[in-house]
């Protein structure tokens, strides 16, 4: 350790076990805590095959905060069963990596990854330096990253606040880490990284991403979003109160009435044609054929097909020009998608600066699906909030809508940044 270095304070602080294994522990967490720990993520080697990394499950007064956390994943960053209760999950788990608190790593995957250096505070890392030496070893092929669930760490006050602040908000940090990994920490591209011989190792969860099933609703129901708007009052109320949020909120995007409004992912047409109501332009966007006919049947029956086009396409790949509308209606569709991260980056690109989107979704809730069939993923704010930030946006206002449904609700703007 150099000179310099030891006048920095240190994210993680590191020593030798007598297994010659490494222990690892953030700065937050007591010293004699981790050492506590350390036994049982020492054991964690006799158990499982391939292990590069041993880390501690994190808890809360609230539940657990994580068990490990997932990059390589359609909403980026996820702290694995956080928000489920403190019991929630008594096995180990393999996860991306191991991400904050205490962990024990195996001194061939330290000293093959460097990881003395990366945890050196002038290498500049901070609280993502964990992070990097799991992905690390697992990408050279050292091992797994596994969270022990016999080895439970309460989380410390200001261990969360410290993470994030020397961590992912920290742009020397975040710099570091995306450069030194290949990808966004907080929005991993699973398409490109699928074509990365490089990373090849970092997809071992990949079979269970999974794929849209075939949205079968519409050859079966029809018009069935028209027809729940025109018979259920809780469902009419929703989409009525979606639309009134984004009109009131297009005054911020100046200078724009005439590039229309994105409805992504449109389905039958409904919301195209409740914004279309209000003498407003819609490009309506749908990859279900069946869909495109019903909606292109119902703007023609309710007198709006000069105000709404719709054409074939997908969210990952928008048939639309660079700049080109001034805001995007994504509701219903993240939780479909198995790579958010590039519909994202496309929604980007065909907005106008500081174009708005208004994202809608069902909110994870932990042990249950709202849609076990349709759904690949649903989210937490936190999680949804994040990923949009990551991908250029900056969030305006969120919302909840509760009692029938319980939706997540984004209204964001391309950030300044991004453009």
């Amino acid at each position: 350790m150099s000179a310099a270095s030891s006048l920095l304070p240190r994210a993680f602080l590191f020593e030798s076990l007598a297994s010659e294994r490494v222990l690892v522990w953030h700065s937050a967490v007591d010293h004699a805590v981790a050492r506590a720990l350390a036994p049982r993520l020492d054991d964690a080697f006799a158990r499982h095959c391939g292990l590069a990394v041993a880390g501690a499950r994190r808890v809360g007064k609230d539940g657990v905060l994580a068990h490990g956390a997932f990059l390589v994943h359609p909403k980026g960053f996820v702290r694995n069963g956080r928000g489920a209760p403190r019991d929630a999950e008594r096995f180990d788990v393999e996860v991306d990596a191991i991400d904050h608190g205490v962990a024990v790593i195996s001194k061939e995957a330290f000293a093959a990854v460097s990881a003395r250096d990366l945890l050196d505070p002038l290498v500049g890392f901070g609280s993502l330096a964990l992070l990097a030496i799991a992905l690390e070893a697992r990408r050279r092929g050292h091992g797994r990253a596994v969270s022990i669930a016999q080895a439970v760490l309460e989380e410390p006050e200001g261990a969360e606040h410290a993470f994030e602040r020397d961590g992912f908000r920290s742009t020397v940090a975040a710099a570091h880490f995306t450069q030194h990994v290949g990808f966004s920490g907080e929005a991993c591209d699973l398409d490109a990284l699928a074509q990365s011989k490089e990373h090849a190792l970092l997809r071992w969860n990949a079979s269970i991403w999974g794929a849209p099933v075939h949205f079968a609703k519409y050859e079966s129901r029809g018009a069935y979003h028209w027809d729940l708007y025109n018979s259920h009052d809780a469902y009419r109320r929703r989409a009525d109160t979606l639309i009134a949020f984004l009109r009131a909120n297009l005054g911020q995007v100046a200078d724009a009435a005439e590039s229309p409004i994105l409805d992504i992912g449109a389905g039958d047409g409904l919301f195209a044609g409740l914004l279309a109501r209000h003498r407003l332009r819609v490009a309506a966007v749908e990859p279900e054929p069946e869909a495109i006919a019903i909606a292109d049947a119902r703007m023609a029956a309710e007198g709006l097909a000069d105000l709404v086009t719709t054409t074939a396409g997908s969210a990952e790949k928008l048939p639309f020009p660079t700049h080109s509308a001034r805001a995007a209606l994504f509701l219903d569709v993240i939780e479909h998608l198995r790579n958010p991260v590039r519909a994202l980056a496309e929604m980007r690109r065909v907005l106008i600066p500081n174009g708005l989107v208004l994202v809608a979704t069902p909110a994870w809730r932990y042990g249950h699906r709202n849609d076990p069939v349709y759904h690949l993923d649903e989210y937490r704010l936190e999680e949804l909030e994040r990923q949009l930030t990551a991908c250029g946006f900056h969030i305006v206002q969120t919302a909840r809508i509760k009692g029938a449904y319980d939706d997540l609700v984004v209204l964001a703007r391309v950030a300044a940044e991004s453009r």
